[in-house]
């Protein structure tokens, strides 16, 4: 359609006599009745047709009708019940020639109708303005998307038609506006014009598009005594159009069941049952509102336009008027930002410095500082990139979280699918826990742990160790524990215990003992076995050993394999089990395996997993020989509610598959080669480095005993030059650099020139050359 004269909006709806229907019923479909109820209809003829046994609706088409949207309507139809054999859409019936529709003539004024028959559906209808069960609206929602899903794959040539009613349409629309007399209407009608053109007019033609009912509005649908939808009809509106315009449709109609808060929820309900069908994009919901908006104008401007050259059908034509003019008001009111937002769309980040008021009140003294004294505001992350409020990018050298990279699509993409389908525990038999298990201990190498057959699933690291501490314990009979200097093992009670890094002064368990972490190339073994001495002195035997095998929190360092067969002969000897630490070093950092303590040569009785286990998704783990775990079970059942649930054992196998299929852990080796080559290049002149150490792709810059007020204007300008990195060691003067081991060539180059530049500019006159351990 090109202008707003040659539509079947223009032409009146036909008015057969009920004994002319009935005749060309009889005749085309066999079927004897009358003309049991007229029914609305906007363009068309339609009845409730029939007698007491048997009921159709019967469509008079109007004359303005082409066969090519006619064929479509009966093609599309065919089409969605053949792809969901379920869904209550309404069908023609099939002549004896295979076709759905007949031609009939007008008897009075010869015109040509086409004259189709559908089975009466179950079902309440007129649903506009009555109040609808959260439930219904819930099945409303499903409805919807399960129309559009079956037909996804459907093409008819007529599918690019051109209706008034269509967003896409709406420059020609608007110009109707013309005919709304009331001048505040009007304003508002061109404010929601305005408004789409604005924000979405840019974004449109990226959004998902395809044929779409278009109209499934209140009066277009069926619901039975139970709530449930039971029937779909009059695909009249049909068009090729985006799922945003679809939804849109059916929230201007159920603005006519309430108003206000009430309103948004009755829209999240009916996002609730479309999602659980087609998850929608962010942009999509984000374009919802003013798509929505805009549709409601296009509704007071042609409902104006029809009345006037229709008044005997005005009443009709114009039924929607005041929903119409109701939803405008409400959304101007709010503004388009508010209205996202209650629809969960997402909508511009809150301003900084009131979101760090309101972290500080809401979350109180004991949670760490932000890692900033001008605080970062992220708002997304792909990769190894990372972007903030104000939309200025960084590359992440620092989280070791997002190991396989922020946002990662198929890790991502599997914690979603898995949500939709399934979360429930493991006293339900489900496959993904046990194939993360399974493919876990098929990661242990021969040697160092090939002994070690059991996994027990869990939430955090921070459980992890909780849980090494228990299983030590049980196979030992021991109450005491070693572990480094400097060390960080978790934030449960138990694990606080082992974690000197967070004691604050004076703080001292008695059933733990530090020992040295092993500095340079030849530590001295002789302090961890004075460690045991003390221990015992207290009247602890150790249960266990803990440590980081890449002693990330003590500062970063990589001592000789002898160092860990010393240690490891040392503990057993003493009656201790040793537990590796890979929540920081694991999962391919080191380099040259999976786990790290391969790289370090230490053979652990039991593995702790954690951080980068999900990506970001909350899972670890430990894995132990079955022994251990026999002896815990005779104390106590193991059970935790979320540990191995389908949501994160997904996440996990998803993180191994994109380590193996990216080669991460090559990657890794050959980027912190790059890394630590490139460092000391450029720092070679500054006299600020002591020492540049680490393996793959975490690595620490020793400042050479800076003060920590010194160290973070180092990370302060680092930031400035769009880079985060950390800070470790007992005294915070080790930058540290683990970023996610999907970061490129050119964005290790640009960490390390923006670490070199900024330890050039804040530190100087500092003489110790640095070294590669």
């Amino acid at each position: 359609m090109t202008s707003v004269s040659d539509d079947v909006l223009t032409s009146s709806a036909p008015r057969l006599a009920d004994h002319s229907i009935a005749e060309l019923v009889l005749d085309a479909f066999g079927v004897e009745g009358r003309v049991l109820q007229r029914l609305n209809s906007e363009r068309d003829q339609v009845v409730l047709f029939g007698d007491e046994v048997e009921q159709l609706v019967v469509k008079v088409s109007n004359a303005a009708e082409s066969p090519a949207n006619i064929d479509l309507e009966e093609s599309a139809a065919l089409w969605a019940v053949a792809a969901d054999p379920g869904l209550p859409l309404s069908t023609p019936r099939t002549l004896k020639d295979g076709a759905h529709h007949v031609v009939v003539r007008h008897p009075d004024t010869g015109e040509a109708h086409f004259l189709r028959a559908y089975d009466r559906l179950p079902g309440r209808a007129g649903l506009l303005g009555s109040e609808l069960a959260p439930p219904t609206v819930v099945a409303y929602g499903a409805a919807t998307a399960r129309l559009s899903k079956a037909l996804r794959g459907f093409f008819h040539p007529a599918a690019g038609r051109k209706l008034l009613w269509h967003v896409e349409e709406k420059d020609q629309t608007r110009r109707l506006s013309a005919h709304i007399a009331d001048p505040d209407t009007r304003r508002l009608v061109e404010s929601a014009f305005d408004g789409f053109d604005q924000r979405v007019g840019p974004v449109w033609s990226t959004l998902r598009a395809q044929l779409v009912h278009s109209d499934l509005s209140l009066d277009n649908l069926l619901v039975g005594d139970d709530g449930e939808v039971t029937g779909i009809i009059d695909l009249g509106d049909l068009t090729h159009s985006t799922l945003v315009s679809d939804i849109a449709a059916a929230f201007g109609s159920l603005a006519s069941t309430m108003r206000d808060d009430a309103l948004f929820a009755t829209l999240r309900r009916f996002l609730d049952g479309y999602r659980s069908v087609t998850p929608l994009e962010p942009e999509e919901l984000a374009a919802l509102g003013d798509t929505t908006a805009v549709r409601a104008a296009i509704t007071l401007c042609i409902s104006s336009w029809r009345a006037a050259g229709h008044p005997d059908n005005a009443a009709y034509i114009q039924a929607w008027d005041a929903i119409s003019l109701s939803l405008l008001a409400q959304f101007a009111e709010l503004g388009p930002d508010e209205v996202t937002r209650r629809l969960g769309g997402p909508t511009p980040p809150p301003d900084t410095v009131e979101l760090t008021r309101r972290r500080t009140a809401v979350f109180g003294d004991a949670l760490a500082e932000l890692t900033y004294s001008d605080p970062v505001h992220l708002v997304r992350g792909s990769a190894a990139t990372l972007t903030d409020s104000d939309g200025r990018t960084y590359i992440d050298a620092y989280n070791n979280v997002p190991v396989v990279g922020h946002a990662h699509p198929r890790v991502s993409g599997a914690i979603a699918d898995q949500a939709r389908l399934l979360a429930i525990n493991l006293r339900y038999l489900h496959p993904k826990a046990i194939e993360l298990g399974e493919r876990l201990v098929a990661t242990l190498p021969p040697g160092l742990a090939g002994d070690l057959d059991t996994v027990l699933l869990l939430n955090s690291g921070s459980e992890a160790t909780d849980l090494a501490w228990r299983l030590a314990r049980a196979a030992t009979g021991h109450t005491g524990a070693l572990v480094t200097h400097f060390a960080y093992h978790g934030v449960t009670t138990a694990t606080n215990d082992f974690s000197p890094e967070e004691w604050r002064s004076g703080w001292r368990p008695d059933h733990v003992e530090r020992f040295a972490a092993p500095v340079g190339r030849d530590p001295d073994i002789a302090a961890f076995g004075d460690a045991i001495e003390r221990l015992g002195a207290r009247g602890h035997r150790p249960a266990m050993v803990i440590v980081d095998p890449l002693y990330t929190s003590d500062g970063i360092h990589t001592p000789d394999s002898s160092y860990h067969r010393e240690l490891t002969a040392t503990a057993r000897g003493a009656g201790a089990l040793v537990v590796a630490d890979e929540v920081q070093a694991g999962f391919g950092r080191a380099g040259d395996h999976l786990w790290s303590f391969v790289s370090a040569g230490l053979a652990p009785d039991i593995v702790t997993l954690g951080k980068p286990m999900g990506n970001g998704h909350p899972i670890a783990a430990v894995l132990t020989r079955r022994s251990y775990v026999t002896a815990l079970g005779e104390q106590a059942e193991f059970f935790s509610t979320f540990a191995g649930s389908p949501v994160a054992a997904a996440a996990g196998l998803a993180v191994l598959d994109v380590i193996e299929d990216d080669d991460l852990v090559s990657h890794a080796r050959a980027m912190g080669q790059r890394l630590v080559a490139r460092l000391h290049e450029r720092t070679a002149d500054t006299g600020a480095v002591r020492e540049i150490r680490g393996r793959g792709l975490l690595v620490g810059v020793d400042l050479a005993g800076s003060a920590a007020e010194a160290v973070s204007r180092v990370t302060d300008r680092v930031r400035e030059l769009g880079v985060l990195v950390g800070t470790t060691g007992p005294t915070y003067d080790v930058l540290k650099i683990r970023p996610p081991l999907a970061i490129t060539h050119a964005q290790i180059d640009e960490v390390a020139d923006a670490v070199a530049r900024a330890i050039a500019e804040t530190l100087i006159d500092q003489p110790q050359q640095p070294t590669q351990e």
